[in-house]
C-alpha cells in the first residue's frame, strides 16, 4: 500500500532528478550555447593593433595581442586582415590560432587543447626573438613545455583549479615571468612571450569564445 510518506519521498526524489540537469547547465556556463560538435574555432594573435574578420565575424578586441575564438564550420574559411584576405582550410573539431605580423604572411597554428574537465590547458606562444623557450613552473621545479620555437606554440594540460607562477627560460637564462596565473577546469590560458635581447615580456590571457 502506498502511504503518504512513501508518496512524498518518491515525489521529492523525482523532483531532484529532474532539477539536476538544470543545475549542471548553470555550472560556469559550460553547457550554455553549446557549439556544433563538428565545428571548429579560429582566433587571431596579432603583433600589433588592428582589426580582422574570421568568416565574416569582425574582431577588434585583442587582449595581450589575442582575440577570442570564433566558431566556424569545417572547410574553407576567409580571414580578412590589413594585408588582404587569406583562405584557411579548417578541419572538424579543432582549435586554431593565426599569427599576424607586419610584412609576413599569416601563419596558422593548430592548438592542441584537451579541454579536460579536471585540468586547464596552458599554451605558450613564442613571438620573441629567442628560440627553444621552456615554460618552467617554479613551484614544481619542473619544465611544463620544452623548446617552443620562434613563432611557434605548444600546449599542456595542468591540474586545476590552481594558481601558478611561470618562468620563460632559454637555457639557464630566465627571459620573463608571469605571476599568479589562475588555472580553471576545462578552460585554458594562453601566454604570449615577446621581445628580444635586452627586454622580454610575457602576458597571460584566458581563452575566450565569441558567442
Amino acid at each position: 500500500m502506498t502511504t503518504r510518506r512513501t508518496f512524498l519521498a518518491t515525489s521529492l526524489a523525482l523532483t531532484a532528478t529532474l532539477a539536476a540537469p538544470a543545475a549542471v547547465a548553470g555550472d560556469d556556463g559550460l553547457y550554455k550555447d553549446v557549439f556544433d560538435p563538428q565545428s571548429s574555432f579560429v582566433r587571431v594573435l596579432s603583433s600589433g593593433p588592428g582589426v580582422a574578420a574570421v568568416d565574416g565575424t569582425r574582431i577588434d578586441d585583442f587582449t595581450g595581442g589575442l582575440s577570442s575564438y570564433v566558431n566556424v564550420m569545417p572547410g574553407q574559411v576567409a580571414l580578412t586582415h590589413s594585408g588582404g584576405t587569406t583562405d584557411l582550410e579548417i578541419a572538424p573539431s579543432t582549435h586554431y590560432t593565426v599569427i599576424l605580423r607586419d610584412g609576413a604572411a599569416p601563419e596558422m597554428l593548430t592548438d592542441a587543447l584537451q579541454l579536460n574537465p579536471a585540468k586547464s590547458d596552458v599554451s605558450l606562444y613564442n613571438l620573441s626573438a629567442a628560440g627553444g623557450v621552456d615554460l618552467f613552473v617554479p613551484a614544481a621545479r619542473a619544465v611544463a613545455l620544452k623548446a617552443v620555437p620562434v613563432n611557434g606554440a605548444k600546449s599542456v594540460a595542468l591540474k586545476a583549479p590552481l594558481t601558478l607562477d611561470f618562468d620563460f627560460r632559454a637555457g639557464e637564462t630566465t627571459l620573463a615571468s608571469v605571476a599568479a596565473v589562475e588555472l580553471k577546469r576545462r578552460a585554458g590560458v594562453s601566454i604570449v612571450l615577446t621581445g628580444a635581447d635586452g627586454g622580454y615580456a610575457a602576458v597571460a590571457v584566458p581563452n575566450t569564445y565569441l558567442r
